[in-house]
């Protein structure tokens, strides 16, 4: 999977499970981790991924990326039915 989000001030990859932001320098951190942050609101990333770890939950749920490990969660995070 490789998934490339564009933003005016930062650009993000998602590749081989693990997600890169480039803000003036890279900083890269486990996917898992990514979406646990996402689904629970605590743990340790950088900021310049955690500000777009919505982002990158949503558009993996629209393309069906998303481990189905995660799934039950952010869906119903998402209000999405299965």
């Amino acid at each position: 999977m490789k998934i490339r989000l564009g933003y005016p001030d930062r650009i993000v990859e998602v590749k081989d499970r693990t997600v890169y932001v480039f803000k003036g320098r890279l900083v890269s951190a486990p996917l898992n981790e990514l979406v646990s942050y996402y689904l629970k609101g605590d743990g340790l990333l950088p900021p310049a991924i955690r500000e777009v770890a919505r982002d990158v939950v949503d558009v993996l749920l629209r393309t069906g990326e998303l481990e189905m490990d995660y799934q039950t969660g952010t869906q119903y995070i998402h209000g999405l039915s299965g």
